[in-house]
């Protein structure tokens, strides 16, 4: 049982975001002579007496006690950070470890050994949404109750997004930017190696709250902005000591900060995955009531319900996604993305659909379909994304394709920098018609060497909601601790860097084919994606981010561009 445990230490300390696809298995897989894999079966049995032996609580305490140990050592993590996480994860994982274990012992090996199970659908649910067919006859736009425009005739609105906060609220000025621990300048000391700024720092530190507080300020001063929509993880990343009573305090004074810069203007959010207490978990309604996130449901509820439509509610309160109507002629979906969490260990316990998500999803799109509406989906991890299951990334990839029409616009944000992703008709052949992209947007936290950034979205209310152009924004941090005021400036717009008539899903895809053939083209969108003049991104990491142009599900055989 102990090696169990471990194995949970370790990947999420090591590997966490790293997910097992099918181009990096072993090339070769031993088998004996009956035709058996000695390593599945011998997993398999330890697993069976791991079982017997938990069901003595005695043991878990122990248990817990060697992970922390081996946490130390291996992961190479302080004390309280692996105890903070063995404590934080205790109850989940022993709670899916025994069920697992009494349902299907070989599908826990299957999870973390490469040889006995696909790792992206280690328990081979191989799960399709079910998609309705296409309306045969025109949709026709039934008459609506007219509701007051939020925008002037022959002006384009302006979309505000604002994604990867992770506020620190115990920033400390002075304190160390370069510590042991995996966040730091949250302590003072009267001779750091690296001094952290007063606005903050560039490496592994999250964002203080006033510098926050100053960007919505001269967002509010410098802009006309119609809508605002928030992409999650509003949290700081000291996950080890996340508390219920920590997350609701947070989420409470960002609200107030952010509805009383736009006192007036709609606000839109998303849940990320560090809203889940522990971290990435959002459990669905298949497993114990004391672990469903009901509290954050409630609370994102309340954050939302000025503009949420009648109906909404239940759904937030469901799975923590919700649709509202923005106005005549546009639904916008909140998404909860933490139901496609690689470490969301609740999900290993059945992947297909966790609470019909994936299908109410499909039933929202088909009911703005028939009804010829325009729609923006909104969420918080990328489907191509590492930490995104491969379950879930298939059939979101198959919604976008169905819903082509539909579906006008994609916000994400997680990875904290700035790229795009483009969809295609056929997923596995980026030859074919380019029928969709996702926008991933720069954080707000400078975790890690970013600077900060916000992003605004010219969009076309006369011509299907269409994103027309979108500018980055962004303060240099060293210039702003130097002159001790952050000057936000304009970084880029995708029109004027990428030399683009439109923002189409056809001439993303030309920008990308540019970028993989023109090495300089290349050194301004790292550049860009990290809002840093000298972004550290070695090759391993560039050729990542051109993965990403591609990868909105997991084949990198495919997507991934040979330099």
């Amino acid at each position: 049982m102990r090696t169990f445990f471990l194995i949970l230490i370790l990947f999420i300390f090591t590997n966490a975001t790293v997910l097992r696809t099918k181009e990096n298995l072993p090339k070769k897989v031993i088998y004996d002579n009956y035709g058996f894999q000695p390593l599945c079966s011998s997993c398999t049995l330890l697993v069976s007496i791991s079982s017997f032996i938990l069901k003595f609580d005695v043991s878990e305490p122990v248990v817990l006690e060697f992970a922390t140990v081996i946490c130390k050592l291996f992961a190479k993590q302080p004390w309280a950070v692996c105890d903070g996480i063995s404590s934080q994860f205790r109850d989940e994982f022993f709670y899916v470890f025994r069920r697992l274990a009494n349902e299907s012992p070989s599908q826990i090996c299957g999870i973390i050994l490469p040889d006995c199970a696909d790792p992206t659908d280690p328990s081979e649910a191989g799960w399709k949404v079910t998609l309705p067919p296409k309306p045969k006859r025109r949709r026709i736009s039934k008459k609506k109750e007219k509701k007051p425009k939020i925008f002037t005739p022959s002006q384009n609105m302006n979309v505000l997004q604002l994604t990867d906060l992770h506020i620190d609220f115990e920033y400390k000025y002075p304190s160390e930017a370069n510590c042991d621990d995996p966040v730091c300048c949250r302590k003072t000391v009267s001779e750091p190696k690296k001094a952290a700024g007063y606005w903050g720092s560039v490496g592994k530190c999250d964002i203080p709250y006033w510098t926050v507080e100053n960007m919505l300020s001269h967002i509010n001063k410098t802009h006309m902005i119609d809508m605002v929509i928030m992409t999650g993880d509003y949290i700081n990343h000291v996950d080890w000591e996340y508390s219920i009573e920590e997350h609701l305090a947070v989420l409470r004074k960002l609200h107030r900060l952010v509805q009383n810069t736009f006192p007036t203007t709609p606000i839109y959010w998303a849940l990320g995955n560090h809203e889940g207490v522990p971290v990435n978990s959002f459990a669905p309604h298949t497993v114990d009531e004391r672990f469903w996130p009901t509290w954050l449901y409630k609370e994102f509820r309340t954050m939302s319900s000025p503009w949420l439509t009648d109906g909404s509610s239940d759904s937030l309160l469901k799975r923590g996604s919700y649709s509202t109507q923005v106005m005549d002629g546009l639904k916008l979906i909140s998404l909860n993305t933490g139901f496609c969490e690689v470490t969301n260990f609740f999900l290993y316990l059945n992947q297909s659909d966790p609470d019909s998500t994936m299908s109410w999803f499909v039933k929202e799109l088909y009911e703005s379909e028939l009804k010829g509406e325009n729609v923006y989906v909104l969420a918080h991890i990328p489907p191509g994304d590492s930490e995104c299951l491969e379950g879930w990334a298939f059939n979101y990839y198959r919604v976008i394709q169905r819903f082509e029409s539909t579906i006008v616009a994609q916000f994400f944000g997680h990875d904290h920098l700035d790229y795009f992703t483009v969809f295609y008709e056929d997923m596995n052949n980026i030859t074919s018609r380019p029928v969709g992209v996702g926008y991933a947007a720069p954080s707000v936290t400078t975790f890690e060497n970013q600077n900060p950034a916000y992003r605004i979205y010219e969009m076309d209310p006369y011509d299907k909601f269409k994103i027309v152009d979108y500018t980055t924004y962004y303060s240099d941090l060293e210039q702003s601790n130097e002159n001790n005021k952050p000057v936000w400036e304009k970084l880029y717009s995708a029109r004027e860097a990428y030399k683009m008539s439109d923002l189409s899903p056809i001439s993303w895809n030309q920008v990308v084919n540019k970028l993989v053939k023109n090495e300089k083209k290349r050194e301004e969108f790292y550049k860009y994606a990290f809002r840093n003049m000298s972004p550290q991104c070695d090759p391993t990491c560039q050729l990542q981010l051109l993965c990403n142009l591609r990868m909105g599900h997991h084949n990198s055989t495919l997507y991934c561009p040979t330099l």
